[in-house]
């Protein structure tokens, strides 16, 4: 639960994983996929098999990078300490990096910040060690799209996002390395946001979704043979009427609430108890859910969650969903100018639809998730 998905215990993508490996020989990647649906469990897995492909995969994880300055040293940080087969690029690398990493950029980050936060130098001597490196290393990026946002937090008008991804493009276009990104906030609707589409339209995309019905039923059958827990086809049925959005992460919450109260009431596993583990859940376990309310809260137009909450608290009262109109018309009474009122409607859609809140047909909208709209009407009652 929350973890990585490693080994045995990564179940199914294969077909994913093999587009990955095909496209990574001539291309840069974007994985293109809402929350929880398992992207960091799938770059792992990329990283776990490189070897056997003849790749050199490093893993970096930044949602917790301040500045592009931070990027550069937790990059090469990485890089030293990823394994590496003997004779490739990669181990050369690391023989010439020195001890204390901070003397590859030559300059204290703290004189660095003193000066404007210049960080020029330091890119281009990170240039200089990209330079030699060949296309069988990998770059796997997992949450560039949260480091960006706190580098338009730091400088409101885009200008800095906009150089930080503008030298990644380059060093994309320049040097060898192949460069995979992922994030819980999706790269392509951060730089659509910032209009900057232009500075990563070089990345071949690649999706990752949910689990088909027949694989969400083989996925919870084989959790039920690990524990000796058996589940009948309607037991299973019901677990997948509760989720509805088959996502692993949302399939074990049920799963593994359903196995404790059937331990505890001594009974075998049937559709009414599944009902009881998912009010649990939304008694007990909200902190599984509360991410999906303060995730809001780091939206980088600052106007936007207000006006998010707003059309979340009126969709998550219908369970097929409400028109479009409806959410407009609700939007008319916070925002009177209809050319602004456009805007903002036309952001938080597809804000809310990218990051896999809302999912729309037609002039209908709808949550994604019965788990998550069950959540939000627990958050307005």
């Amino acid at each position: 639960m929350g973890r990585l998905a490693q080994g045995s215990a990564f179940f199914d993508r294969e077909e994913v994983i093999a587009r990955a490996w095909d496209l990574l020989e001539t291309s840069n990647l974007v994985l293109l996929a809402p929350r929880r649906v398992g992207k960091s469990s799938l770059l792992n897995r990329l990283k776990e098999d490189g070897a056997d492909r003849g790749y050199n995969t490093v893993y970096l994880s930044v949602p917790d990078a301040e500045d592009e300055l931070d990027f550069m040293k937790r990059l090469i940080r990485a890089l030293h300490e990823a394994d590496s087969a003997p004779g490739s690029w990669l181990a050369s690398f690391k023989k010439t990096l020195p001890q204390d990493l901070e003397l590859t950029f030559k300059l204290s980050l703290v004189e660095l910040k003193a000066k404007n936060f210049d960080w020029r130098k330091p890119a281009e001597e990170l240039e200089t060690l990209l330079r030699s490196a060949d296309s069988r290393t990998i770059l796997l990026i997992d949450e560039l799209p949260l480091l960006i946002g706190n580098i338009v937090k730091q400088d409101p008008t885009g200008n800095r996002a906009e150089r930080f991804l503008l030298w990644l493009k380059r060093l994309r276009e320049q040097y060898e390395p192949r460069w995979f990104f992922a994030g819980s906030i999706g790269l392509d609707s951060v730089a659509r946001k910032l209009k900057l589409s232009g500075t990563i339209h070089d990345l071949q995309p690649i999706e990752l979704g949910a689990f088909s019905e027949d694989k969400a039923r083989d996925y919870l059958i084989g959790r039920g043979e690990y524990h000796e827990f058996h589940l009948d086809q309607e037991t299973i049925a019901a677990i997948l009427f509760a989720v509805e959005w088959l996502i692993p992460f949302h399939l074990n919450l049920v799963f593994e609430e359903l196995r404790a109260i059937a331990a505890e009431k001594k009974t075998p596993p049937s559709p009414a108890l599944v009902e009881i583990a998912v009010q649990t859940l939304m008694r007990k376990g909200r902190t599984h859910f509360d991410h999906w309310d303060e995730r809001l809260e780091k939206i980088m137009d600052t106007r936007l969650p207000r006006y998010c909450e707003l059309m979340l608290g009126v969709t998550c009262h219908e369970k097929n969903g409400v028109k479009v109109e409806t959410l407009e018309l609700r939007l008319r009474q916070e925002i009177s100018d209809d050319q602004e009122r456009a805007v903002v409607m036309r952001q938080v859609l597809d804000l809310l639809i990218s990051d896999a809140y809302l999912v729309r047909s037609m002039d209908v909208v709808r949550f994604r998730s019965a788990l998550v709209r069950r959540y939000w009407l627990e958050v307005q009652g």
